[in-house]
């Protein structure tokens, strides 16, 4: 199903950013997870 790749590879992506945020010594702001999930919603529409 292309829409449950495409969360699969949205997940991803987010496991990859909270890790880096972990290495800085932050947590993951919720701003880039809500960009990230539109950004997501976006392609997934067009």
């Amino acid at each position: 199903d292309y829409l449950f790749h495409l969360y699969e590879q949205c997940r991803e992506f987010l496991i990859q950013v909270q890790n880096l945020a972990k290495e800085r010594g932050e947590k993951c702001p919720t701003k880039v997870t809500n960009q990230v999930f539109r950004y997501a919603k976006k392609a997934g529409a067009s």
